[in-house]
């Protein structure tokens, strides 16, 4: 029989609960939790009779959901918590409530308790870390959740797929032009969709426009015309067109797997990411469609094939993909030829938003000044700072982190020698609280600021390296003979991106020549 550790108090615990898969699936996650701290209440009033209840402070609910300890912010309050000498043991339903994650995330689980003289109590087991068996039968008990998991997520997965073959929708949010419902299979209640009253109507507008030849911008500006509410946003986005021409449930249809999640390792981390198929299911659906197949297919064949608009068939845009107006659109490269091809005035940078944008528009070459502009100065600063001595700016945030970790361990240390003068020396009460106060602010601020300066660890740059790539860049800009594509190509490779301003000129004098206003340009360069 297994023994609590001596002088243990309620205080001394912090409290942990979350809702799984295996929990009653028709209790909300707020009634979990609250059966879940009854049970462990009954537990500490059974194993310290008439010292109290856990502290409101020391209970941590958790209520979003996530696989991994990265996912849930209160398990990361509790680890860290845990780290301080006050706190004893960790209190939880089962072992699978701390993590059911990989197995890096049991590693880290248990390396953290471990090393923080951490217990781990659940309603029937104790878990002293510090011995080998139950450092073991902890891992085993976390493996064992994770590995119930990922059998739980295969039994869901082959569940969706065999409900979209059935035609149910299983989306969360139903698509622009439809409601969910539900229908009766046999004695079962199936998700599935009706065409929206009014949204269906737009859908079906739509389609006929495009059809028709009407461009995107045009449709948006006609339906804002309408006003008919735009699906997100206070108006319509050109962005949105294609992707309702795209949709297979008007026609009846349901998808699978059409936008998957991707796991991807980059700069050695593991990112998410949801891309487009090429290839997916497409099922007959239970829903009635909004578009007949003749339109449909008639979309179809128009989607795609409507070149871009780029007359002349070659690359002009020298800021493609950097330049963006203060709406977050990109700014579109105009030229304004007469019907001789002969240039009526200077090429212009226009918003994709068009007639919704409060930006004016502004000439090529008054951009093109400031992008130069920008080159320069940043060569100059690259020069400077070499001759100064000051080229590795990673260095020197590597020498901060190392101050901070030093303070840190200063601190820690601090700490443990305060609670060793308050429990072995006798300081008084209200000197420890008030000592150990200000011990776990700091701390705390300093592991903040520690983690933040961490993730912006920059890497070592290479000052020379960058004063050939920026001139590089710079000369093809000036000489009138370089490639338009090749300038883009070298920009890119220094700057991010360009934010682009002005105040847009509504009303002026015609009788009188047009004065531009100020341009404001926000350039993020790769320094």
């Amino acid at each position: 029989m297994w023994q609590l550790p001596p002088g243990l108090k309620p205080e001394d615990i912090l409290l942990y609960s979350r809702k799984s898969r295996s929990d009653d699936p028709l209790l909300t996650v707020e009634e979990v939790l609250a059966n879940h701290e009854q049970m462990l209440d009954e537990w500490v009033e059974r194993n310290l009779p008439g010292l109290g209840r856990i502290p409101e402070e020391n209970r941590f609910r958790e209520v979003v959901s996530g696989e991994t300890i990265a996912s849930r912010p209160k398990i990361q309050e509790l680890l860290r918590k845990a780290e301080s000498p006050r706190y004893k043991a960790v209190l939880c339903v089962d072992p699978q409530r701390l993590s059911r994650g990989d197995l890096e995330d049991i590693g880290r689980m248990v390396k953290l308790l471990r090393y923080s003289n951490t217990y781990v109590f659940t309603k029937s087991d104790l878990y002293d870390l510090r011995e080998t068996r139950d450092r073991e039968e902890l891992e085993r008990e976390l493996k064992r959740g994770n590995e119930f998991l990922e059998y739980q997520k295969r039994i869901q997965q082959n569940g969706r797929i065999l409900a979209v073959q059935n035609g149910r929708f299983i989306g969360n949010v139903a698509p622009y032009g439809f409601q969910k419902t539900t229908v009766k299979q046999g004695r079962r209640k199936c998700h599935t969709l009706e065409p929206h009253p009014e949204e269906a109507k737009v859908v079906k507008m739509i389609f006929e426009m495009y059809r028709d030849g009407i461009g995107m911008v045009r449709i948006c500006d006609r339906l804002d015309g309408l006003g008919i509410p735009a699906p997100k946003g206070p108006s319509w986005s050109p962005e949105t067109i294609p992707v309702i021409l795209a949709n297979e449930h008007y026609i009846g249809k349901v998808v699978w797997n059409k936008r998957s999640t991707v796991r991807k390792v980059e700069d050695g981390d593991i990112v998410l990411k949801r891309p487009r198929a090429e290839e997916y299911l497409v099922y007959e659906g239970l829903h009635d469609a909004i578009i007949d197949d003749d339109l449909w297919k008639a979309v179809q064949e128009i989607r795609g094939k409507i070149p871009r608009n780029n007359k002349h068939g070659n690359f002009t845009n020298p800021l493609a993909g950097l330049l963006y107006c203060s709406c977050d659109r990109s700014m579109t490269y105009r030229r304004y030829p007469d019907k001789e091809g002969k240039e009526k005035c200077r090429p212009r940078y226009i918003c994709g938003h068009r007639k919704r944008t409060v930006c004016g528009s502004v000439a090529v070459d008054d951009i093109m000044e400031k992008v130069v502009e920008a080159l320069r100065e940043a060569i100059e600063e690259f020069e400077i700072r070499i001759e100064k001595g000051t080229d590795d700016s990673a260095v020197v945030h590597h020498q901060m982190v190392e101050r901070m970790e030093k303070r840190l361990a200063e601190l820690e240390a601090l700490e443990v020698s305060q609670w060793e003068k308050y429990t072995i020396e006798g300081m008084p009460k209200h000197i420890f609280d008030t000592l150990n106060k200000k011990v776990l602010v700091e701390k705390e601020e300093l592991q903040q600021s520690l983690c933040t300066a961490k993730a912006t660890m920059p890497e070592p740059i290479d000052l020379q390296e960058k004063i050939i790539t920026f001139q590089a860049a710079l000369d093809a800009l000036l000489d009138p003979e370089a490639p338009v594509q090749e300038q883009n190509l070298l920009l890119k490779q220094c700057i991010d991106r360009i934010d682009y301003s002005r105040e847009r000129i509504v009303v002026y004098d015609r009788s009188k020549k047009r004065q531009d206003t100020p341009i404001h340009l926000d350039i993020k360069l790769r320094v």
